[in-house]
């Protein structure tokens, strides 16, 4: 039997007994991709509510500090307020007063005109100077009258005049004090809406909080979950690394008894074709048979999927549409649309995913037989198709932009038993 033959069958029966294993992982990758988005999503609000949150304290702090001072502007006006009350109350007695010295000295000149009257019947100052002996006397008699008169006169107009000024400041007190319970009245309004809208404030702060919670405890249960998939991954991978080898070992099994058999059958047709041929040959000794190994890919290690320039390595990096520091878990190769991508080593096709606006895009996720497997990303188009045995170098997809992508690119992966690895560390 032709020995290349023997080969291509074992690596169909190597390839081919656990393409349902991988139909798992399949499902199990889509999960985790599905739920590592919902994680960004999760995490973009939280970081957006914080920022609101942030914004809500600083506006609480500003209307707290208004509603002090507010306060003490309250607080300085019934201070005012009492003091002009207490203003008021002495303006009104000074005027009592002065209205009270006015009416007395009325009532002393009232007296003395009384006293004149009644005294002199219907004596006048007129009468006193006609009385006088000489002229002398009548002088000195008008001027003592004028003087009296004056006396009288200026007492009681500069007692009216200080009495108009005390009910011009009583008045203007009553005013200033009328005017400050307005101001009271206005600024007790203002620290009424400014405490209604502290306390909503308040309130939409807390239920900012509530919000951050429950997003944070959504965020751990996607992480629980994103945990628990990785491991169903690694655990169906393990599977499939498992069933591989026992696929491998049976391909030998297979191989050496088909090389023993067609060893057989040559030494049985050699020996018939002696035995009827001269009986003087030396009938030929027996070949033992050489186990055939299992063909497995004949490179050594990986080549690279595509030619490019690495645009962004693997590891924490700012996401460049998330705007979110996160875990790159592979590389970026820059290539024009359109390149050719190429599988990396010999393997099986386990993924192909045509998805042109959501995460990795059109993909392909190749498993490969040492337990490996690579994943080509953002591609324009997909040359393979599920379950294909592809080789080393084989063109597999298209350098596109699909997804959540910025440009054109190469997103590529390596992973062990679902776990993310750094591809640098195969590729070099």
């Amino acid at each position: 039997m032709n020995l290349r033959r023997v080969s291509a069958s074992l690596c169909l029966i190597l390839f081919l007994n656990v393409p349902f294993v991988y139909g798992d992982i399949e499902s199990k990758k889509d999960d985790l991709n599905e739920t590592n988005q919902k994680m960004d999503e999760v995490k973009g609000n939280i970081e957006v509510t914080k920022d609101e949150k942030k914004n809500v304290e600083t506006e609480i702090k500003e209307l707290n500090s208004k509603i002090n001072n507010t306060n003490n502007e309250l607080e300085t006006i019934q201070i005012n307020i009492n003091n002009t009350k207490t203003e008021i109350e002495k303006s009104k007695k000074e005027i009592d007063k002065a209205q009270k010295e006015i009416e007395e000295k009325n009532e002393l000149v009232n007296k003395r005109l009384r006293a004149m009257y009644k005294t002199g019947n219907n004596v006048s100052y007129l009468h006193i100077l006609l009385s006088t002996e000489s002229i002398g006397d009548f002088l000195q008699t008008f001027d003592t009258i004028k003087k009296v008169t004056d006396k009288d006169h200026e007492l009681l107009e500069s007692m009216e005049k200080q009495k108009k000024v005390l009910e011009s400041k009583k008045d203007k007190l009553t005013s200033q004090e009328k005017q400050l319970k307005l101001s009271t009245v206005q600024l007790k309004n203002k620290k009424r809406e400014l405490e209604v809208a502290s306390r909503q404030k308040n309130e939409l702060s807390k239920e900012l909080d509530q919000t951050i919670q429950l997003s944070e405890s959504q965020y751990q249960e996607l992480i629980n979950e994103s945990n628990k998939i990785e491991k169903d991954i690694q655990r169906l991978e393990a599977e499939a690394q498992r069933k591989l080898e026992e696929a491998r070992k049976k391909a030998a099994e297979e191989a050496k008894r088909k090389a023993e058999e067609e060893a057989k059958r040559k030494a049985e047709e050699a020996k018939k074709n002696n035995q009827e041929g001269t009986e003087a040959q030396t009938p030929p000794t027996p070949v033992e048979p050489k186990p055939v190994e299992p063909v497995v890919e004949k490179s050594t290690g990986y080549v690279w999927p595509t030619s490019g320039r690495i645009t962004s390595s693997y590891g924490n990096r700012l996401h460049p549409i998330s705007k979110v520091w996160k875990m790159h878990t592979g590389i970026d190769i820059g290539a024009p649309s359109g390149r050719t991508v190429v599988a990396v080593r010999d393997g099986i096709v386990i993924t192909v995913v045509n998805n042109k606006y959501r995460g990795y895009g059109n993909y392909v996720i190749i498993a490969h037989d040492n337990g490996t497997s690579s994943l080509y990303a953002h591609n324009s188009s997909l040359l393979v198709s599920k379950n294909q045995y592809v080789k080393q170098g084989q063109a597999i997809a298209r350098v596109g932009s699909t997804g959540a992508s910025t440009g054109p690119h190469l997103h590529f992966e390596i992973r062990v038993n679902g776990k993310h690895r750094n591809p640098m560390n195969y590729l070099r």
